[in-house]
Order: structure tokens, then sequence, then C-alpha cells
């Protein structure tokens, strides 16, 4: 009985020492999302900008240009908001088909993926998923989003849609998201 005791104790003191090595415990790893601060009008704001694709699973995309010519600004307030059952977190999406706009924010970090579906530009009407990370200030109920990547979509659009290629972007355009 006395050497399990021993055991024990000499196991804590050597965990509680371990600790003490720089490493971090996290208490609280949630950013306090509820779902209803995501209910309401979402406001989109794509800021005048440009980029190339590369790196496309389908090589053929590569150099293929992304234009937004002027600031471009679209609001949804028939987002649906529902628990994700795929993570931690909401998942989101407007009611069209195929949806406008879609993605996700974690619960534990308010860091929100969310794809926006655009033209390549004025001049070239394939359609593409612009691919957005930020985090929501929770407060505010905005978020400065960096868009690094895109998916090139077959035209004409279809429900579910078809995906020709998946792209890194060559410049980070932005994208703001405010909900209100």
């Amino acid at each position: 009985m006395r050497f399990a005791l021993c055991a024990t104790i000499l196991t804590l003191l050597a965990s509680s020492l371990s600790c003490q090595e720089g490493d971090t415990i996290i208490v609280n790893s949630d950013c306090g999302l509820v779902r209803s601060e995501l209910v309401g009008t979402w406001s989109f704001t794509l800021p005048a900008g440009s980029s190339q694709l590369f790196n496309c699973s389908d090589p053929s995309f590569n150099n293929k240009s992304v234009v937004i010519d002027s600031s471009s600004s679209f609001s949804f307030n028939d987002m649906e908001v529902f628990a994700s059952a795929a993570n931690v977190g909401y998942f989101f999406h407007d009611s069209s088909q195929p949806e406008q706009v879609y993605g996700n924010v974690e619960t534990d970090s308010c860091g929100m993926l969310f794809a926006f579906l655009i033209q390549a530009s004025s001049t070239d009407p394939t359609p593409l998923y612009l691919q957005c990370i930020g985090t929501l200030d929770r407060d505010s109920g905005f978020v400065g989003a960096s868009c690094d990547s895109a998916t090139v979509l077959q035209s004409p659009l279809t429900h579910p849609v078809t995906i020709l290629s998946d792209c890194d972007l060559s410049r980070v355009l932005q994208a703001n998201v405010s909900i209100h």
C-alpha cells in the first residue's frame, strides 16, 4: 500500500514539475460564441483588388486573373445558421442554390472560414468560390478576412456545383463581413 501511495505522489510531483517547463494549460478554450450572435443581416464587402490563380489542381487554370474592379458589397438577410455536425462550431449559408456564401465559425477561437461566389472578373464570367479566413469580433460582429485561395467552378453553375480546380492566389485579397 505504501509503495502505491509513494508511486502516486512521485507521479504527481513529476507531472507538476514538467508543467513548470513552459507547458500551457488552456482552462477555457471557448470564445463564448452563441448562435444568436450569428443571426441577422450579413453584409460582405470585397475591396477592389486583383490576383492570379496558381498551383491549381488542374494546371490549365494557372495564371487566370481574378479581378475585383471596384469595391463590391452584398447583403444577405436569409442566412441559415446551425450547429455543425462536422466540428465544434456553427455552419452558415444563404438560401440561394448554389449558395453565394457558406462557411463555418469555430466556437473555440471565433475563427471563420467562408467561401464567397464571384466571377473571375467583369470580362471573365468564370465562377469561383473565393476562400477566406478571419476572426469574428463578437462585440462588433465584424470579420476582416484574408482570401488566399479559390475554387474554379463549372459554368453554367449547377446545384450541387461541379468543381473544376482548386487554386492558390498569388496575392491575398481582402473581404469584410459585418453581422448586424
